[in-house]
């Protein structure tokens, strides 16, 4: 718990004795231990950066599913994608999916997008999924789901234009994965390295941070998104009191823009 706190700015809490048990043994058959008190023995005894990032990453991985927020995905086709179309005409739109997990939400993005592709012709889209390295992670770039996992959020005709089958599991195709990165980075750091962006999306997580790491995670995204681009939370979400430039669209809770340079 200390470790998610200090790394990661989340409290676990006293309530998770069994996730953690469970996720940690699995990681330390992973990391080639031979149970998960000698793991524990190593990564503190040892002191390892990389093995504390693995355990935190482990602890945090979020259960994701496809299309977590349709009311979201409507409100990127009506409102946001419109407006990005009239400001930044045929010109590339860098999308963050920030905290991508397994990479459900991050390809239901694209795939909505693609959807838009008559109403919007010429608009180009490049997508970025970051998160801590974990094993969600790779499985993200990997582009590979189960079938229960297609099942949940996924309508079928969408399974049937941008998944293959692949023995038991369903891979992502290729021209829609080619329209999407996956990259390691920690989420409480620097995020300038990531460039800038047109929109950012961050459902449902704002909240599992301390209020330091909430200050330090909307600063950073603040620094990142072009004037004028959108944050966009989850439905039920909104921001602090602070807004760190961003104004709500409207009447939406959960939705805000940049405000223009001066």
């Amino acid at each position: 718990r200390r470790l998610t706190l200090e790394l990661a700015g989340i409290n676990l809490g006293k309530d998770h004795p069994f996730l953690i048990e469970t996720r940690l043994r699995s990681l330390a058959r992973q990391e080639g231990f031979d149970g998960l008190l000698h793991m524990v023995e190593d990564l503190f005894g040892q002191g390892q950066a990389r093995l504390a990032l693995q355990v935190v990453s482990s602890l945090l991985e979020r259960d994701t599913h496809f299309n977590p927020d349709p009311e979201g995905m409507a409100e990127m086709e009506t409102r946001i994608l419109p407006a990005m179309a009239e400001i930044y005409g045929d010109n590339p739109i860098r999308i963050l999916s920030f905290g991508c997990s397994s990479g459900q939400e991050t390809y239901s993005i694209a795939m909505q997008i693609d959807k838009c592709r008559e109403q919007f012709p010429d608009l180009k889209f490049d997508i970025v999924g970051v998160d801590y390295q974990s094993q969600a992670l790779e499985r993200a770039k990997r582009g590979q789901y189960t079938h229960f996992e297609v099942q949940r959020g996924l309508p079928i005709r969408d399974l049937i234009n941008y998944f293959d089958r692949r023995g038991e599991d369903w891979i992502v195709k290729q021209s829609l994965r080619d329209k999407v990165t996956f990259q390691e980075h920690h989420l409480l750091s620097n995020l300038s390295a990531l460039g800038h962006f047109h929109i950012v999306i961050i459902r449902n997580r704002i909240a599992a941070y301390t209020s330091g790491a909430q200050v330090r995670v909307l600063r950073g995204l603040s620094n990142i998104v072009l004037p004028l681009g959108y944050l966009v939370l989850g439905s039920e979400e909104t921001l602090p009191r602070i807004a760190y430039g961003f104004d709500k669209v409207n009447d939406v809770k959960n939705i805000f823009q940049r405000r223009a340079a001066p």
